[in-house]
């Protein structure tokens, strides 16, 4: 049985024949343009593994940056906008102005209010300080002419009392004269005793009245140099006239004043430290500059001149061109291999440019708010710092400009590390 099926197939084999050129028939020009376009697929499909397994890159790649956000300070009505997004700012440089033209002055105009009643206060004050020193001047005039007119009339007493001790020692000498008359005659028998006694007491009441007459004229002494003095001197009292009590009380009056006014001038001082102050604080709230922190370039402006903002509301950011990097997300197999510092390459979308660089930041989430471009919620987001980026004014601060990152660190899995063993052995590297 094996013997026959034996024979049967060498009977159906055939040598084969050797067909000249002329005889293979040609190829259909549809059959051809099949098998270009199948042997494209082929390649493409080992491209796409070859990068998928071996060549670890990012799905989404663009360059990014943080941006500078700038609030409205105050509620109020923009004046000035800024420049198309794209221009360039500086720091400290206004680029827009909010004005709120119903801020609350009141205490400033309440602080004006106070501030020019001490004025006028003091002013009043000041005037009533003239007019006490002249009426105190009046007051010290007719003191002094009080005090010049006692005087003379003092002195014309004592002149008085003078003349009267003058007449008592005239007087006295010449009862004196009278007893020594009387008292010789006595002697002789030519008087009578009582008539000696009237010359005798008659000489004693003189003498007294000489010695009074002199006492008059010590005591109107005293009272001379006390009205030169400015002090009177009286039967009952020892006092000043009621022009010099009217002085001094004008002279106290006008020390009060002046320690009033000098309350007045410190209050005032007082007022106007706190009015300029409340001033610069309403110019504060009636006016701010909008200027930004850092320099950089206008990303967004969401406001328009004219219109009303509330305190707080975002009007601009602005993009910080120092701190460009690239961010991107990568498939959960290649996150969970990359490490920070691992050197990447950027290559532009479009275009033959590539920069190196190296992972800053793994996981973007928590920190995506500040970029410009803020990468997607619940993907595995990276940073890329690249160094040469600056050198190449197009792309230093393009932000938006879309690439890929090709990762260029050795953390594969089984199946890329066993490609590109194979690589190696067939010199593809």
């Amino acid at each position: 049985m094996a013997v026959a099926e034996i024979g049967r197939l060498l009977r159906g084999f055939r040598t084969p024949q050797i067909r000249t050129a002329q005889e293979i028939p040609a190829i259909p020009a549809r059959r051809l343009a099949k098998l270009v376009l199948g042997a494209a697929l082929l390649s493409v499909a080992g491209l796409t593994t070859y990068q998928q397994l071996v060549v670890r890159v990012s799905r989404e790649a663009v360059v990014n940056a943080r941006t500078v956000s700038i609030r409205a300070p105050i509620d109020g009505i923009i004046k000035a906008g800024a420049n198309a997004p794209g221009a360039a700012v500086r720091a400290a440089v206004a680029i827009g102005q909010v004005e709120d033209p119903t801020a609350d002055d009141g205490r400033a105009f309440q602080l004006q209010i106070e501030v020019g009643a001490t004025e006028r206060e003091r002013e009043a004050a000041s005037r009533r300080v003239v007019d006490l020193e002249r009426a105190r001047t009046e007051a010290m005039a007719q003191a002094e002419a009080y005090r010049l007119g006692r005087v003379r009339q003092v002195e014309l007493r004592i002149e008085e009392a003078r003349a009267s001790f003058a007449a008592a020692k005239a007087k006295e000498a010449e009862t004196l004269a009278s007893e020594r008359r009387g008292n010789a005659l006595r002697g002789d028998g030519y008087m009578a005793q009582a008539t000696y006694e009237t010359l005798f007491h008659a000489r004693e009441v003189a003498q007294q009245q000489s010695i009074a007459a002199q006492k008059r004229i010590d005591t109107l002494t005293v009272e001379l140099d006390a009205a030169r003095g400015g002090t009177y001197l009286g039967d009952n009292y020892n006092d000043v006239p009621s022009s010099v009590q009217r002085a001094r009380e004008l002279a106290v009056r006008i020390d009060e004043t002046k320690v009033m006014i000098d309350q007045l001038q410190q209050k005032a001082d007082t007022l106007v430290a706190q009015l300029a102050v409340e001033r610069g604080r309403l110019q504060s709230r009636s006016s701010a500059a909008l200027a930004s922190p850092i320099d950089g370039n206008l990303w967004t402006v969401q406001a328009a001149p004219g219109e009303y903002v509330r305190k707080g509301q975002e009007l601009f950011t602005v993009l910080d061109c120092s701190t460009v990097v690239v961010t991107a997300s990568v498939s959960e197999r290649n996150y969970n291999e990359l490490r920070l510092d691992e050197p990447v390459r950027f290559r532009v979308s479009g275009t033959g440019r590539e920069y190196s660089g190296k992972i800053t930041q793994l996981g973007l989430t928590s920190t995506g708010r500040s970029f410009a471009i803020s990468p997607e919620e619940r993907r595995h987001q990276v940073a890329v710092q690249l160094a040469d980026l600056d050198r190449n004014t197009s792309d230093s601060c393009a932000v938006g400009r879309t690439g890929e990152l090709i990762f260029e660190g050795s953390g594969g899995g089984f199946s890329a590390r066993l490609i590109e063993s194979v690589r190696h052995m067939l010199g593809l590297v």
